[in-house]
């Protein structure tokens, strides 16, 4: 059963016994907290967005009694226009009271983390509801900045989610947000030419290699001069494949307060992605200065078979207009070495409280609306953006209109988080210019991971 069933948000307020025989509309006349019966409700193992015009019943949870409640929604500005449509459709069946106000973010991830950081270290009340990025809840919850969820929740709750986007915000026992939307790095291939040359997509690194290089020599002519593709530049991007290729190679980094980074299994992945550019010959040698925008243009022209990328490059790769090889392109798990799965690294962004807010039940309420089945479907309908519930990527209506979420299944499943530390960049700043420095031929992969892992190793 899932908790929001389907998001059937009604103006009157469900008459079914759920709780030790008291109809909802009972709970309401007793004036219980919205706290309390969102306990009950999950309990029960069911959302306020089944019963939200009950909630507001409950009274708001401010101290004014004058007009609606009203909550600031803090989230990186949405050109589709979807989430403005969303925000409008909450406050009209809230209307009176609760009432969503959003205030937009700059794009760039760094910017917004400025000024979140004014916000909640400087004790303001808000905004009530942020959208963050998912290596940002433990920065943020570990100082108190978020409230804790676990009372709005369970396990049954949880499990509409897929597993890494339920348990992201997890910190120190206690969970303090759930993903709103998904990105996971994937392995990108030419339809066309993995039918031509064998039919088996590649599920390891050899079979990649085989394929690419026999694909290089026979297609020279019409395009093809490289392999394999990925980001090289000195961004996050670089240590979330390199993250991949240990997992795919059967590795990990340890646990916060115990990284390992010069391991074996990690040295080994990071010297695959230097003998790609060096030895291979299968990437460009220019992939030290690239990120993701920049291999996804040389895939669009047709210029190699093979490309690790993000979700966003699925449909760009598939656009006849921007795009030579649309129609002929298709997605897999990250790769993996023989014997092991591959593991794409988890991106996206998280809803959360900020632990200062008046308004904490209310806030919950529209997190929980907008993780509904029902919201989460027109998102990925109309902003194309991946959804962190499996059963909207499942519906045939959504599957209609963006057919390439039906791939990706398996490859969220399969998906792993980076660490969750309370300084992420006192991490990834470091593994960034280590990674880098190798794929611009300075050093060794053992000695630039040795030089990082005093570091980052005791990293918490």
């Amino acid at each position: 059963m899932t908790v929001n069933d389907d998001n059937k948000n009604t103006p009157q307020a469900p008459e079914t016994n759920i709780f030790e025989g008291e109809t909802l509309k009972k709970l309401a006349n007793k004036k219980i907290s919205r706290r309390s019966l969102l306990a009950k409700s999950a309990a029960a193992g069911i959302g306020a967005t089944a019963f939200g015009s009950l909630l507001a019943a409950c009274g708001p949870t401010s101290s004014s009694s004058n007009g609606p409640v009203t909550i600031t929604f803090w989230a990186l500005v949405d050109t589709t226009g979807e989430q403005a449509n969303e925000i409008n459709t909450f406050n009209s069946l809230h209307s009176g009271k609760i009432n969503v106000v959003l205030q937009t973010l700059p794009p760039v991830a760094t910017d917004q983390y400025s000024k979140y950081i004014t916000a909640l270290q400087g004790g303001n009340s808000t905004p009530d509801v942020v959208q963050i990025d998912v290596t940002w809840p433990a920065p943020f919850a570990t100082p108190g900045w978020l409230a804790p969820i676990d009372s709005y929740v369970n396990s049954s709750y949880l499990s509409q989610f897929w597993p890494s986007a339920a348990s992201v915000g997890k910190v120190n026992g206690k969970l303090y947000g759930i993903q709103r939307y998904m990105d996971i790095g994937m392995f990108y291939y030419r339809t066309d030419l993995v039918k031509k040359y064998g039919g088996n997509v590649p599920a390891t690194r050899s079979d990649m290699m085989t394929m690419a290089q026999a694909i290089m020599k026979g297609e020279a002519a019409n395009g093809i001069e490289y392999g394999y593709l990925m980001p090289g530049k000195k961004i996050e991007a670089i240590v979330d494949e390199w993250l991949e290729f240990t997992w795919g190679d059967g590795g990990n980094i340890g646990t916060p307060g115990n990284l390992q980074v010069s391991g074996s299994t990690q040295v080994a992945a990071l010297q695959f992605m230097y003998d790609l550019i060096y030895t291979y010959k299968l990437a460009p040698q220019g992939t030290n200065t690239y990120a993701p925008n920049d291999i996804l243009a040389l895939f669009q022209a047709g210029k190699a078979p093979f490309m690790r990328n993000w979700t966003y490059a699925y449909a760009l790769a598939n656009d006849p207009t921007k795009s030579k090889v649309a129609g002929n392109v298709g997605v897999a798990p990250t790769l993996a070495t023989t014997g092991n799965q591959g593991h794409g690294c988890t991106g996206g962004w998280v809803l959360g409280i900020n632990a200062n807010s008046k308004n904490k039940d209310a806030a919950w309420t529209f997190i929980d609306y907008m993780l509904s089945k029902s919201t989460q479907t027109s998102m990925a309908m109309n902003a194309g953006l991946i959804p962190s519930r499996p059963d909207v990527i499942s519906d045939p209506n959504v599957l209609a209109k963006a057919p390439f979420l039906s791939q990706l299944n398996s490859i969220l499943t399969s998906g792993n988080n980076r660490p969750t530390l309370v300084n992420y960049n006192q991490f990834t700043t470091p593994m960034q210019a280590a990674i880098n420095g190798v794929l611009s031929g300075q050093g060794s992969a053992s000695s630039a991971l040795s030089g990082v892992q005093s570091q980052v190793g005791s990293l918490t």
